[in-house]
């Protein structure tokens, strides 16, 4: 597979090779929620009990692994589907445990959270079984992608929870204004797996095209079978080449005093805006295990199953530690969180892609350990200004069996974009600002096709 290693500009901004800037900003992103474990809201103290007798709740083995907001105020939370894990996706309610922090109640209700064992017949694979990642698109739709998977986790004590069905992995639609399945998606598993049957789903990236969602494309990446695959909203097909595959030498993840061995291929992805007329979309993505930052347009990658060719972009050895979850802004600026320095950098796509533009512009050695879920939320959700909202769960520690259960392990933070980037290289260069301010003045005036 061919991988030009090229910095993407857009035709505007061509001019802008190299501009200077001050160097990174550091702000303190807020924390709206911190928990020292997760506790749900349970239908009485009998169910919880009930739950705990039978090895379907442990609250040391439940991580959270994703967020996503919604128009009406709700946060939802993904869970990796281990043993002792109740639900694999919730809400975050108002209520407080007595040491959890706040309580979550399972979404769409327990019904969908019914392990294997309990349900009769197929009924276990109607559910949710393992969720890592979410996405809401403009229709006010939760994507919810499901592994299909139940997860092992490594230094469990032995404990263990009721046998769990491997299931078909699914990519699941609510519609969140009824709070009803919208959409589900069973992937087969030629298409779920790569030739030897690996397989782990795990974020899904959504782009919808049409005020009423006419046309939706979904990416999905496989971080173990080393791929992606793409719902193009007729069928499903299936990418790999060397730019999904993680790097030998970048296995080794360090977080503060702990380390470990990572295989990991591409966790995470995100699409860039489409500020200017005709301008291309691009997916952006890295394997966990490794340094660089790879993209490609999205026009090549849904015409790849007719047998067009893609042209993958990007930089090796870019990044200075390996990172986990990313998302742009409405301007171009790439938000990632980064291991080693437990921190969030950025770079705006309209300046050359290196490392003198890479930005730090938060850092925090307690609360910024391991960035799982990293999300820009529009100011359409806010109703003030663009957020960006970062979930950390020590996920080396957890791992690892190290965790510390009366310490704060769990927390979502979130900080104004602007605020983050104001002064930094992270900010829309000045030219295209002006461009921008140009374009809303100039309504008649045509851009080329």
């Amino acid at each position: 597979m061919h991988v030009a290693l090229l910095t993407i500009l857009s035709p505007l901004s061509l001019l802008l090779l190299w501009i200077q800037a001050p160097s990174g900003a550091r702000c303190e992103l807020q924390t709206v929620y911190e928990w020292k474990y997760l506790d749900f809201l349970w239908d009485s103290e009998e169910h919880k009990l009930a739950a705990v007798k039978a090895g379907e709740y442990n609250f040391s083995r439940v991580l959270p692994s994703d967020l996503a907001v919604a128009k009406d105020g709700r946060v939802f939370v993904s869970h990796i589907g281990y043993a002792g894990v109740p639900a694999r996706l919730s809400t975050v309610t108002s209520r407080l445990g007595p040491n959890s922090g706040p309580l979550l109640a399972p979404y769409p209700n327990w019904n969908w959270h019914r392990n294997g064992d309990d349900a009769p017949g197929d009924s276990a694979c109607s559910g949710i079984t393992s969720v890592y990642g979410l996405a809401i698109d403009q229709c006010n739709r939760l994507w919810v992608l499901d592994t299909g998977i139940p997860e092992v986790q490594p230094h469990a004590g032995g404990v263990k929870g009721p046998a769990k069905k491997i299931c078909q992995a699914q990519l699941l639609a609510f519609d969140l204004t009824r709070d009803k399945l919208a959409k589900r998606i069973k992937i087969p598993n030629h298409i779920a797996q790569n030739d030897q049957g690996m397989s782990r789903l795990v974020k899904p990236i959504v782009e919808t095209k049409g005020q009423q969602c006419d046309h939706t494309t979904v990416y999905m990446t496989d971080s173990v079978g080393h791929g992606l695959v793409i719902w193009n909203g007729i069928g499903l097909f299936r990418l790999e080449g060397e730019v999904y595959n993680p790097i030998d030498g970048a296995r080794n993840m360090s977080i503060g005093q702990h380390s470990l061995s990572i295989g990991g291929g591409v966790v995470d992805m995100s699409l860039s805006p489409n500020i200017f007329p005709y301008e291309p979309r691009y997916l952006f993505f890295r394997p966990l295990a490794s340094y660089d930052l790879y993209a490609a347009n999205t026009r090549e990658l849904t015409r790849s199953v007719y047998g067009y060719r893609i042209k993958y972009f990007g930089a090796r050895d870019i990044l200075s530690s390996q990172s986990v979850g990313q998302a742009f802004s409405s301007d171009g600026t790439l938000f990632l969180g980064l291991s080693s320095e437990m921190a969030i950098a950025c770079w705006n796509r309209y300046r050359e892609l290196a490392k003198e533009n890479i930005v730090i512009v938060a850092q925090d050695k307690q609360r910024l350990r391991y960035a799982s879920g990293v999300k820009v939320v529009p100011k359409t959700i806010t109703k003030t200004a663009e957020e960006l909202w970062v979930l950390t769960n020590r996920f080396l520690q957890f791992q690892l069996g190290k965790m510390d259960f009366s310490d704060i392990n769990f927390r979502i933070m979130k900080g104004a974009v602007k605020d983050l980037v104001e002064g930094t290289k992270c900010e829309l260069p000045a030219q295209l600002k002006a461009a921008l301010r140009r374009r809303k003045v100039n309504l008649a005036y045509k851009y080329p096709k």
